[in-house]
């Protein structure tokens, strides 16, 4: 499997998942996983974001194959999967640790210090959850860590992509988890390994989409923040900067 980008601390493939998983051989100590949110659940069906039990179990299907590499990658190390997820999509993956036999440790809580947008009926969110998924021989240094973590966050994204995390966030995932050799196999514009690098780890990204391995790629490059005004626009896996 030939990487995309490659450097001295972070290497990118574009790839599907799960076949870019299954290929690797070597030993990771972290996953950082934000899988998309594309099935989840609600108390009726009338709501439009809810799914029916069909599409859940074809959900949890999914997120079985590749967690299930990830869990396998992660062994020799007796690592952790820190797996991004929802109020809705939680129950998905609730499903998928049942069908791959291992369990959901923690679940935190990302407080986001940002109020998001919402209809008239609900509240509006403010958070997002990561389930934490550990091997026997992992541990968390620091006995104190609450499953309440704030990373202020908002609507603006720097890099354009619709699921960016904040790289504080994720730094903190892989600084607390002692993390030294981490995995993202779902990379997107490459928030993982910017956290990595900064932590002094190193680290593998997995993304399917060339315009997402682009950013990453340019991101890791250039080590600063894109801003609206130099932001590089991604067509077609060709890219430019704006004028």
């Amino acid at each position: 499997m030939k990487p995309y980008y490659q450097d001295e601390q972070a290497t990118i493939y574009n790839a599907d998942s799960v076949e870019a998983l299954a290929e690797l051989r070597e030993s990771f100590d972290l996953v950082v996983a934000d899988p998309p949110y594309t099935t989840g659940i609600a108390s009726f069906g009338e709501d439009t974001k809810a799914s029916g039990w069909g599409d859940i179990m074809n959900s949890a299907h999914f997120n079985a194959a590749w967690l299930r590499e990830c869990r396998r990658l992660l062994e020799a190390k007796q690592g952790a999967a820190w797996v991004f997820n929802s109020w809705r999509s939680l129950p998905v993956l609730a499903r998928t640790s049942y069908e791959i036999g291992w369990a959901i440790k923690s679940v935190l809580v990302w407080d986001k210090e940002w109020i998001g947008p919402g209809g008239h009926q609900g509240l509006r969110p403010s958070y997002e959850l990561a389930a934490l998924f550990v091997h026997a021989g992992f541990a968390i240094a620091d006995r104190g860590l609450p499953d309440i973590w704030r990373s202020k966050w908002s609507s603006v994204k720097p890099y354009g992509h619709p699921a960016e995390k904040p790289v504080a966030l994720v730094g903190r995932m892989i600084r607390e988890s002692g993390a030294r050799r981490v995995l993202d196999p779902f990379c997107g514009s490459g928030t993982t390994l910017e956290a990595a690098k900064q932590e002094g780890a190193t680290a593998v990204g997995i993304e399917i989409e060339e315009r997402w391995c682009e950013v990453a790629a340019r991101r890791l490059q250039q080590g600063i923040l894109l801003t609206a005004n130099n932001m590089l626009t991604v067509s077609g896996g060709r890219e430019k900067t704006d004028a």
